[in-house]
Parts: structure tokens; sequence; C-alpha cells
């Protein structure tokens, strides 16, 4: 198990990510969901999580991917392999602070996202760019 290390600077680098993807579209392979969150870790540590999972270009690679690698062709299996993986803890998501990445629904219409650097929202990738909702909706948490 590997432990992640945010850079001194990492909320400076995970703004101007955010920044940087604010207004690019939901696209699988590119910026969906997973990519969007392992981007942030990499902006904040330098460690790109999901580099076994990249590769694919729709919904389909993307679950069988993650089936390959965890065992299971979800959101939420992939998310506990690479918190496994890079040692990142599971906290209550009222405890997830800036970029820390959490869960928003199960099953098929789960999504991953990051907590937005003021701390009250989650930023997910959504077609017209990133979209913001409550952080309250976050059912899951991870420390980076």
């Amino acid at each position: 198990m590997s432990r992640l290390a945010r850079f001194p600077d990492w909320q400076s680098r995970l703004s101007s990510y955010v920044l940087e993807n604010a207004r690019r579209p939901f696209k699988y392979g590119e910026l969906d969901c997973g990519l969007f969150v392992a981007g942030a870790i990499s902006a904040m540590t330098g460690v790109d999580v999901a580099r076994e999972l990249r590769g694919y270009s729709d919904r389909r690679q993307a679950l069988a991917r993650i089936r390959s690698l965890c065992g299971r062709p979800t959101v939420e299996a992939a998310a506990e392999h690479l918190a496994g993986v890079f040692g990142l803890a599971e906290i209550s998501p009222l405890m997830a602070g800036r970029g820390d990445p959490v869960q928003l629904g199960e099953g098929r219409s789960s999504k991953l996202g990051i907590v937005a650097m003021h701390g009250f929202e989650v930023l997910i990738p959504y077609r017209d760019g990133l979209l913001r909702v409550p952080r309250s909706l976050a059912l899951r948490a991870w420390r980076v």
C-alpha cells in the first residue's frame, strides 16, 4: 500500500485543475467522474491513481476495465480498490474537506466527485462542464 502526500501548494494546484476543467464536458476516457477525481488527486499529489484504468472511450469499456481490475464493474468497486492501493482512509462525508473524493449515489447511478474549495459542494463532470451539488448528498468519502 502506497500513501499519498499532498504537495505544500496543493490548494493552488487543485484550484488550477478545477479552473482548467470547469467548462470541459463529460466524456468517457477523458473527463468522466473517475478520471476527474484521479486528475484532482494527481494535481494535489503528483500520483496518477487511475493509471491502470486508463485507455477506454465509452461506458462499456470503462466498466470492463473496472471489472478486470476490481472484480466488480462498479464505480464503488473502483473507488474501494484504489483507496486500498493508495492508502486513502474512508471518512464520514461530513468530515470530507477540499479535494477529498466522495461518492454520490449507489449502483448504476453512482458517481465520484471532489469536495469544492469552499467545502460546501461537490464537483462532478457533467455535459456542460463541472456540476456543483450539495456535499450533503455524498454517501462515502476518502481522505487524500
